[in-house]
């Protein structure tokens, strides 16, 4: 019998590389998104289900988890919230009714770094908060997936180096922690799918090859792109507000939430997760700044 995988997030950074990791290979994939657009581009591929529609929408999704071998959940942020945590309550609980519901026995989810704890995490306390109600369910296996900070979020910096010529966070330029490659999160995710391994409630941490700091990565950057003597600049929380509200249009929550995240890391609260062998994943800064960062800094590749 085919193994019927249901993606929430199918079209994310993460979502999306999934499921380009699982075409082809024989599954039925139910792919859920907002976005009817984004997710036609999955439209008419052997064994694809698309079905568009709310992650808070506790009937949607049991009409559409049932039958599930495993469901992948995840929280997609809305950047339109003017109250990021209730929107994440919202969407959790609609998620467990769904599972609930559903009958489905198997719950891949993405979580992340920080997601043992509400405190000094930011918009990860969201993700906190819905393992502990994943934890709670019954007949239900759950492995959590705790990723650490994307490589990916420096995209976002680009136009500030253009702009600037300097990279900048509230995160302190000699503080390491863990980032990782969305492509090597992908890969991990694909293989737990296929593979539905896992018993009871477990954790599996995701923390790219090694720590690296602010100022590594931004020598990392300023060599890809040409540009060896970028600084990079920490900014002050209250500046860095001011610059996400006003001049990239967030909400003063979502500001404030991904404003936590950073006193998270500058704190050590995502430096908990044990690194082996299992945690440890292969792309490098340094791979990363050339073959993503570097071409979609020079106008040559989509930003994703």
């Amino acid at each position: 019998m085919t193994k019927v995988i249901t993606i929430i997030g199918a079209t994310g950074r993460v979502g999306a590389k999934t499921v380009k990791n699982l075409l082809g290979k024989g599954y039925t994939l139910r792919l859920i998104a907002r976005s009817q657009d984004k997710l036609n581009e999955f439209a008419g591929k052997p064994g694809v289900e698309i079905h568009a529609g709310s992650a808070t929408d506790a009937d949607f999704l049991t009409k559409v988890f049932a039958g599930s071998d495993v469901v992948l959940t995840m929280m997609p942020a809305d950047f339109t919230s003017t109250n990021i945590g209730a929107f994440q309550d919202t969407m959790g609980l609609a998620q467990i009714k769904a599972i609930k519901d559903s009958g489905v026995k198997h719950v891949l989810n993405l979580s992340s770094v920080g997601g043992h704890t509400e405190e000094k995490t930011g918009i990860v306390a969201g993700l906190a908060r819905q393992e502990k109600r994943l934890n709670e369910l019954t007949g239900v296996d759950v492995l959590h997936l705790r990723p650490s900070y994307f490589m990916e979020n420096l995209l976002g910096n680009i136009g500030m180096i253009k702009g600037m010529n300097i990279n900048g966070s509230p995160i302190k330029g000699d503080k390491a922690f863990p980032v990782i490659a969305t492509d090597d999160i992908a890969k991990v995710v694909a293989e737990k799918l296929k593979a539905i391994d896992w018993k009871g409630k477990s954790v599996l941490p995701l923390l790219g090859p090694k720590d690296y700091t602010m100022n590594e990565i931004t020598a990392a950057i300023g060599k890809a792109i040409g540009k060896p003597e970028l600084p990079y600049i920490q900014f002050p929380y209250d500046q860095a507000k001011v610059a996400m509200v006003q001049q990239m249009g967030l909400t003063e929550s979502i500001a404030d939430a991904y404003n936590g995240l950073s006193e998270g890391v500058n704190e050590g609260v995502f430096n908990t997760e044990k690194r082996d062998a299992h945690s440890t994943t292969p792309t490098t800064i340094e791979q990363f700044v050339s073959n993503v960062f570097a071409p979609a800094f020079n106008g040559k590749a989509e930003l994703v």
